[in-house]
């Protein structure tokens, strides 16, 4: 018995998943069929019917006016089974809000939106919700211009962009108020952002800052101005309107908005990017294919398998002519993007619009690589060469593209060539390597060589290059520069250096090999106790990274075990500044050992960020800000010390916890003490605060000073790539940057800074609200 209902339930559970999989001439009979079922076995299987409703609402989102259509059926046939529905969606969407999950907000409010056509709830229950929203954006000032108010604005935006049909027919002045409400805010947003270059993806646009949202108001206008018709899928409930015109209508609790969320946990849609032509005619039908495909992609970051598959059924919903889709064409290489929608192109513009998306992306970059790699596999040659023309158009418009963006669509390109037997055309780029050596062109191509050869090796990476090419890489393999070569020293230093390796390497101790160096150099009676100090402090130095050349767990181990020694070394901002130069200088041909090693260095507390800030921005590195590992450890060491400071607040808040609950419990009052001394956490983290404000003080400071002089900078283009890196630093760590905005404005932002510089400040300001 219990294998039969089981059975059953998951016939059930196959029938909702699978209807309107594609927009065939059975539709309407399939979900009468499917809805009669549902009714029948919903008193005996309630929480399997309303669990999967829930899942293929949430995560099919393509499929809401199928599954619309589902449950404005399920209340027709009996008005206590539909309000069993909407309530479980209604909790739903209020777990969304108290958890900031934006896209499954989204996804629901346009859930509801075509649960007013379906005459399952009133239009007053809508526009109720979507004022909720709109509540904290009218009286319209610049001060109401927020991350949060914009998304916000976004949700009421897509909800009445699905309901304007049902709403323009019930109640235009109350439809027509609304808007009103979001063309005022879109407006003030737009003023506010018009100079606001810092989310930005290509300069070459106009300027536009973060107003998606004007692009939002455009596609509401144009949908408008058609009667609010969308016709790019299919609407099954207008095959239903006399089983839903006696249908009875529910009210919802209403809607509360969180209070407490950070600014950058809010979300709008990224700018979807135009990597192909398309006919401007489609532009709504583009707006609505894509904005179910990122749905999608957000809804299944999850499982990219899963994620990949569903991605590729999308266009089975749509209404004939409303797009091309090569994988099922005939011909597929007909297929024209300059005279229709072209599905697999409308996927990968999507993919890389998340991939640049500005001020961060929603996941990590890896994600949007696997989810690229696992489409390439169900479509290995119609998908290649899409994803190639996508990478083709972006490269081909690097020189104006955003810094941070260039870095991304590099670290995306080599894991996604490695995965394909590091296969590519470098020939149709090889006008680049003739150009100067930080232009963005000839850089991007050699950082995504540099790291395929960390993904491979140096030889493999050679044998797939046209020989114009070879150039952008180097002629030996990745290597150290050890400084202590026997050619290169006079006779007391190669003395110095051969005790101190034969320490090392016979399993000395840390205080054996300072006992080795204070030994020998106090004979060097020609130099003072200083100069004797920088010459062991740099020899030990030497002798510890060659100890641990040879693999990542090598160096972890020779820097742990001669920790003491490096530590007692690095007494000084002076002398752990010292240490850091000189890991340089040993892995200069060795982008990856020199990051690492710093990041282990800086975790055993040898050196610290301060020390990093002042290496990388060290005179030495005018004329190379171009060089992408530089960032990848200023960035790295910055999000180590904020990861720091939430471990402590974390830990803080676990030690109040403790130290209430023992106070409450007066049995236990005097035998039980708190986990972890209250005291103790908040002074660690008082100072890892302090730490951090110096840290991005510092840096603030740094990039002010070169920016605004002639001197910190080789030429244009390399202001440029500087420029870039400033206004990546200032919008990753927005917040970091309005908690020392006091500080900041007095001691760095000052009228001697650049005016470019002030104003990738007051933007990011803008953007921190």
């Amino acid at each position: 018995m219990v294998d039969e209902s089981a059975d059953l339930e998951s016939r059930l559970s196959s029938l909702i998943i699978k209807v309107g999989d594609k927009n065939a001439p059975t539709l309407q009979n399939n979900l009468e069929a499917l809805s009669v079922v549902l009714e029948k076995d919903f008193t005996n299987h309630e929480t399997t019917v309303l669990r999967t409703l829930r899942q293929c609402v949430l995560e099919l989102p393509w499929k809401v006016t199928v599954y619309s259509t589902v449950a404005g059926l399920l209340n027709a046939k009996n008005s206590e089974t539909g309000a069993k529905v909407i309530t479980l969606m209604h909790g739903v969407l209020c777990k969304s809000l108290i958890k900031g999950d934006w896209c499954s907000v989204k996804v629901i409010m346009r859930f509801f939106a075509l649960q007013v056509v379906t005459k399952t709830i009133s239009a007053s229950t809508l526009l109720s919700m979507v004022d909720t929203f709109l509540k904290p954006v009218v009286g319209q000032t610049a001060d109401v211009v927020t991350a949060q108010n914009s998304c916000f604005v976004y949700i009421a935006m897509t909800t009445l962009l699905w309901a304007g049909q049902a709403l323009k027919e019930i109640g235009p002045d109350e439809l027509q108020a609304r808007l009103s409400v979001i063309e005022q805010y879109v407006d003030v947003h737009g003023k506010v952002n018009a100079d606001n270059s810092l989310t930005t993806v290509f300069h070459d646009a106009p300027t536009k800052g973060a107003d998606v949202l004007a692009y939002m108001l455009s596609i509401m206008r144009a949908v408008a101005d058609d009667g609010w018709t969308i016709d790019a899928v299919c609407a099954p409930y207008t095959m239903f309107a006399s089983e839903f015109a006696q249908a009875t209508q529910h009210e919802l609790p209403a809607l509360e908005l969180p209070v407490d969320l950070p600014a950058s946990s809010y979300y709008t849609l990224p700018e979807f990017l135009q990597l192909a032509p398309h006919p401007s005619e489609y532009t709504v039908r583009r707006f609505i294919m894509m904005d179910f495909i990122a749905d999608t992609v957000i809804q299944l970051e999850g499982n990219r398998k899963d994620c990949a598959k569903y991605l590729m059924q999308i266009h089975g919903l749509c209404n004939e002519d409303v797009c091309n889709v090569m994988t099922t064409a005939q011909h597929p290489e007909d297929v024209d993007p300059e005279t229709s929608l072209v599905f697999e192109y409308m996927v990968a513009e999507v993919l890389f619009s998340f991939l640049t998306q500005l001020p961060e992306s929603q996941f990590r970059e890896m994600y949007y690589t696997s989810l690229a790699i696992e489409l390439r596999k169900a479509e290995p040659q119609i998908l290649a060469n899409v994803l190639e023309t996508a990478v083709d158009n972006i490269v081909a418009r690097i020189p104006s593209m955003d810094v941070e963006c260039s870095n991304r669509l590099s670290n995306w390109l080599a894991v996604y060539i490695s995965n394909f037997g590091y296969q590519w055309d470098w020939a149709k780029w090889e006008s680049a390597v003739s150009e100067q050596d930080d232009s963005p062109r000839r850089r991007f191509m050699q950082e995504t060589l540099l790291k395929l050869v960390r993904l491979s090796y140096l030889d493999r990476i050679k044998l797939q290059l046209p020989e114009s090419c070879v150039d952008l890489i180097p002629a030996k393999a990745p290597a150290h520069n050890f400084k202590y070569t026997v050619q290169s020293m006079d006779e007391r230093t190669r003395e110095v250096s051969v005790a101190t390796g034969r320490c090392l390497k016979n399993k000395g101790t840390a205080e054996q090999a300072l006992e080795i160096l204070q030994t020998h150099y106090a004979k060097w009676t020609d130099v003072d106790d200083e100069t004797r100090q920088v010459l062991a402090r740099e020899m030990l130095t030497e002798h510890v990274l060659l100890l641990g050349s040879k693999t990542f767990s090598h160096m972890l181990n020779a820097i742990e075990k001669f920790m003491p020694a490096l530590q007692q070394f690095g007494d000084s901002p002076e002398a752990k500044l010292q240490i850091a130069k000189v890991v340089e200088d040993f892995w200069c041909k060795n982008t990856q050992f020199f990051a690492i090693t710093i990041d282990k260095l800086m975790n055993y507390r040898v050196i610290d960020p301060a020390t990093v800030v002042e290496m990388l921005f060290d005179s030495s590195h005018v004329g190379a800000w171009s060089q992408f590992h530089l960032w990848e450890i200023l960035r790295n060491t910055m999000n180590k010390v904020n990861m720091r400071v939430e471990q402590l607040q974390t830990r803080l808040t676990a030690a109040q916890v403790a130290a209430d609950t023992i106070v409450a419990d007066e049995a236990e009052a005097d035998s039980a003490q708190p986990s972890e001394s209250i005291e103790h956490v908040e002074s660690v983290l008082a100072q890892m605060l302090q730490e951090q404000k110096d840290a991005v003080v510092l840096i603030a400071r740094h990039f002010a000073r070169l920016l605004s002089s002639s001197d910190g900078t080789a030429g244009e283009v390399d202001r440029v790539w500087l420029m870039g890196r400033f206004k990546e630093f200032m919008r990753t760590y927005r917040q970091q940057i309005i908690d020392n905005v006091q500080t900041l404005e007095s001691m760095v932002f000052t009228d001697e800074a650049s005016q470019d510089v002030r104003l990738v400040f007051a933007s990011t300001r803008i953007l921190a609200a």
